[in-house]
């Protein structure tokens, strides 16, 4: 069995319900969530004019490869009416693999952890909330990189002090 770090998000349709929807049917296809974090109201990136998002961090626990999880995931997104149709637009569901134990991926259709967690105070602020010690191996490239989840929320805010204003804690996932 593996644990997989998850981090998701909707700024299109009804938010909250589909990012409930992502959870439930990939729970009943790809394993047992352990733990989902608080909901957050965050900032878009990449640029693009587009609604705030709704987002959240969750753990998984599956007998699936990280590839394998990875298509899952997919599935998941195109059933909540995901279209890939503008890098970093408005989306009714992402779901990004953010970790899956310390593996880690370089290739063409999986990179492991997610290229740019350690950047996003998004991806961060609810993965520390339920899963601070997660492991985060260095990827690919880089020489030095924080341990665990903690460590990179730490070093992104030693960087960017007002990362933080960016995510807005709004409750429950439920609530």
């Amino acid at each position: 069995m593996s644990i997989a770090l998850i981090s998701a998000g909707s700024n299109l349709g009804d938010s909250r319900a589909l990012l409930r929807r992502g959870i439930e049917e990939l729970q009943h296809c790809a394993g047992e969530v352990l733990a989902i974090s608080s909901l957050y109201r965050t900032k878009p990136v990449g640029g693009v004019e587009q609604p705030d998002f709704l987002n959240l961090a969750f753990t998984l626990r599956t007998e699936l490869t990280a590839l394998a999880l990875l298509e899952k995931m997919q599935a998941v997104e195109q059933s909540c009416g995901r279209r890939r149709l503008l890098r970093w637009g408005p989306r009714t569901l992402d779901l990004d693999l953010i970790a899956f134990d310390k593996l880690q991926s370089a290739d063409n259709k999986l990179t492991l952890p997610h290229p740019r967690a350690a950047l996003r105070a998004f991806v961060l602020v609810p993965a520390c909330e339920i899963a601070p010690d997660f492991a985060l191996p260095a990827p690919y490239g880089i020489m030095a990189a924080p341990a665990d989840i903690k460590a990179a929320l730490t070093a992104l805010i030693s960087r960017d002090p007002e990362c933080l204003n960016e995510v807005e804690n709004i409750g429950s996932l439920n609530g």
